[in-house]
C-alpha cells in the first residue's frame, strides 16, 4: 500500500467515523471538530494498526489533535527514522 492510498483510507475511516464526507476531512482539520471524540480516535488507532499491521505508539495518542497529526505519526509507522 502506498502512502498516499493509505492516507486516502485513513480519510475514508475518519469520515466514516465522524459520520462526515471525506471531502470535509483535511489536514488542519481537529478531529474532535469532525466528531471524532476519544473512543472514536481509538477505533481509528485499531483501524490503522489492522491495516499496517503495526502497533501505533501510545506515547503519540495524547500528541494528535488534528488530521495532519494522524498522518505524521502514520508517516513515522510506515517510514522510521534512522
Amino acid at each position: 500500500m502506498t502512502l498516499a492510498s493509505l492516507k486516502d483510507a485513513i480519510v475514508g475511516k475518519i469520515a466514516e467515523l465522524g459520520e462526515i464526507e471525506p471531502g470535509e476531512v483535511s489536514e488542519d482539520r481537529v478531529l474532535r471538530d469532525l466528531g471524532i471524540d476519544s473512543l472514536l480516535a481509538i477505533e481509528l488507532v485499531v483501524f490503522i494498526e489492522k491495516t499496517l499491521q503495526r502497533t501505533f505508539p501510545e506515547e503519540k495518542m495524547g500528541t494528535i489533535a488534528t488530521c495532519a497529526d494522524v498522518f505524521r505519526a502514520v508517516e513515522l509507522l510506515v517510514e522510521p527514522a534512522a
